[in-house]
């Protein structure tokens, strides 16, 4: 028999919703409370900042 292994289903969410937490975030509230409230790791929502700076530097950058 085959060892079948349970996939965990990647959770896809809304660009508002994640606008709406980086909005907490860049106002002061701590990440580690978001994590806990929302149910979100912490390391995904550190991504999430480091993907906004990416995109407002390209937005920003001079040609």
């Amino acid at each position: 028999m085959k060892d079948e292994k349970k996939s965990k289903q990647r959770r896809n969410y809304e660009p508002d919703f994640k606008a709406e937490i980086l909005k907490m975030i860049i106002s002061g509230k701590k990440v580690s409370e978001i994590s806990e409230t929302f149910g979100i790791a912490e390391n995904l929502l550190y991504r999430w900042c480091s993907l906004l700076r990416i995109k407002q530097n390209q937005c920003f950058r001079k040609s």
